[in-house]
């Protein structure tokens, strides 16, 4: 007798503590807004600096390219380029029309969404004595 009134205790606590009663259903749970998702578009590329007839550039290294407004009055990101990886960037960027700033000038670009657009910023050098 006294191992039926402890299960019977144990169900009335369980049901008093839980909520549930016999009967009752479960609550489905609140759903959980999605995560806003990543900006799957922005610019890559090189920025540097060449002498004529050079068979190759050479990368700047820290900021090397500015992104502006399509009014190009407003600055809206930057590019850094490593120690590493001289002249090589990758801006992330959210679709739309903007100017891309480097060492060889403006360059006006449209982003679609998913696109990645490269961009080769290089500006000639004076040759050397």
């Amino acid at each position: 007798m006294g191992t039926v009134l402890l299960i019977v205790g144990c169900a009335m606590l369980f049901g008093a503590v839980s909520g549930w009663s016999e009967g009752s259903r479960l609550a489905p749970l609140p759903q959980a807004k999605p995560a806003p998702a990543p900006i799957q578009s922005g610019v890559y590329g090189f920025s540097g600096g060449k002498v004529p007839g050079a068979d190759f550039a050479e990368g700047v290294i820290g900021e090397c390219i500015w992104i502006f407004d399509q009014t190009s009055k407003r600055q809206v990101a930057k590019g850094t380029c490593s120690e590493r990886d001289p002249g090589k960037f990758r801006v992330v960027l959210k679709p739309g029309r903007y100017i891309v700033r480097g060492p060889g000038g403006d360059q006006p670009i449209e982003l679609k969404f998913g696109q990645w657009v490269k961009i080769e910023s290089i500006t000639l050098l004076p040759a050397g004595p």
